[in-house]
C-alpha cells in the first residue's frame, strides 16, 4: 500500500510516522521542501516536488495543512489522484471544507474528513477519539475510516454539531487554560507551582497543552469558527453569574451550581485526574 503526506507540519508528522509504522510506502510534499526532507529522512521515505507527483499512485493521501487552504488543496489532489484511491483531510474545523466538498459530484477518489481528536505528542492512535464527519456516505466512510485508522474509536458526528462543540472543546478551552497563566505575573506562579495541589496541577497540564499551539491555530479556531465568540460569550455570561452568586455568599445558589456540573462531569473523572497526576509524579 502507498500513502501521500500533503503538509510536513506537526500532524502531518504524526501521520506520516503512523502509516509508516503500519508499512506503508510513503511519499511526502510540504512547499517547504526543507521541512519534508527532514521528515522524509527520518522515516525513510521520499519526497515530492509536487501534489501530483506525490499522490498519482497513492491508495491513501493525507492531507494536513492549514485549514485556509485545506479545500484547495484537496481539490487539487482530487486532480491527480488515481481511481479508487481516499483522500482523508484532517481539520479541525468542518463547516466550509465539509460543505465545500459536499457540492463536488463525480470524483475519481473517495474522501473522507476526519478530526484526530489529540494531539501530535500522542505515542500511538490506541482508542484515541477520531471524529468522522460524512461528507456523502455515512456507512461507506465510517467503513473506510475504520479500516484505515484501525486503532481510533472513529465517532460519527454532523459538521454543525462538530463545530458548536469544537467551540467549547478546542476555541474556548485555549483561552480558559491560557488566561490563567496570563493572569499571573512571573513571581505568584513561581509560588503557585511550588504551593500547587491537585486542581492547579490538571489546570498547568491543560495550560502546557494548549500552549504548545501555534498562535495562528488558537485564532484560527475562533476567526473560522462561527460558533466560537458564541460559545465565548456565554461563558462570560456564566461567568459573571457564578462571581456574583460568590459575592453575595449564596451557597445554596453555588451548590445549585456544583450540583448541575457535577451530574454533568461524573464521578470517574475525578479517579481519572488524580491516576493521570500520580503517572506525572515529576510535575
Amino acid at each position: 500500500m502507498k500513502a501521500a503526506i500533503i503538509g510536513a507540519g506537526r500532524m502531518g508528522n504524526w501521520f506520516a510516522k503512523y502509516f509508516h509504522k503500519k508499512g506503508y510506502e510513503l511519499k511526502v510534499f510540504d512547499k517547504r521542501r526543507s521541512v519534508a526532507s527532514k521528515l522524509a529522512k527520518e522515516i525513510g521515505a521520499s519526497t515530492s516536488r509536487s501534489i501530483e507527483e506525490a499522490v498519482h499512485d497513492a491508495d491513501v493521501t493525507l492531507v494536513a495543512v492549514p485549514l485556509d487552504v485545506t479545500t484547495s488543496v484537496v481539490k487539487e489532489a482530487l486532480r491527480y489522484a488515481k481511481q479508487g484511491s481516499v483522500i482523508v483531510e484532517v481539520s479541525s474545523l468542518k463547516a466550509h471544507v465539509v460543505t465545500s466538498l459536499k457540492r463536488l459530484r463525480r470524483t475519481r477518489a473517495k474522501l473522507l474528513s476526519v478530526h484526530p481528536l489529540f494531539g501530535p505528542g500522542a505515542s500511538d492512535m490506541k482508542e484515541k477519539v477520531m471524529a468522522l464527519v460524512p461528507i456523502r456516505s455515512r456507512g461507506s466512510e465510517l467503513r473506510m475510516a475504520r479500516s484505515i485508522f484501525s486503532d481510533a474509536n472513529v465517532v460519527v458526528v454532523d459538521w454543525r454539531v462538530h463545530d458548536r462543540v469544537m467551540a467549547y472543546v478546542l476555541s474556548l478551552s485555549h483561552v480558559l487554560a491560557t488566561s490563567l497563566i496570563f493572569a499571573m505575573d512571573d513571581a505568584t506562579f513561581k509560588e503557585a507551582r511550588r504551593l500547587s495541589g491537585t486542581t492547579f496541577k490538571l489546570q498547568m497540564l491543560s495550560a502546557a497543552t494548549s500552549l504548545s499551539e501555534s498562535p495562528e491555530l488558537v485564532i484560527s479556531a475562533f476567526k473560522m469558527n462561527p460558533y466560537a465568540f458564541r460559545a465565548f460569550s456565554s461563558y462570560m455570561k456564566r461567568l459573571n453569574r457564578l462571581v456574583k452568586v460568590i459575592r453575595d455568599g449564596d451557597a445554596d445558589k453555588l451548590g445549585e451550581i456544583f450540583k448541575t456540573c457535577r451530574s454533568r462531569v461524573g464521578s470517574e473523572l475525578y479517579e481519572e485526574a488524580y491516576a493521570l497526576l500520580e503517572r506525572r509524579s515529576s510535575f
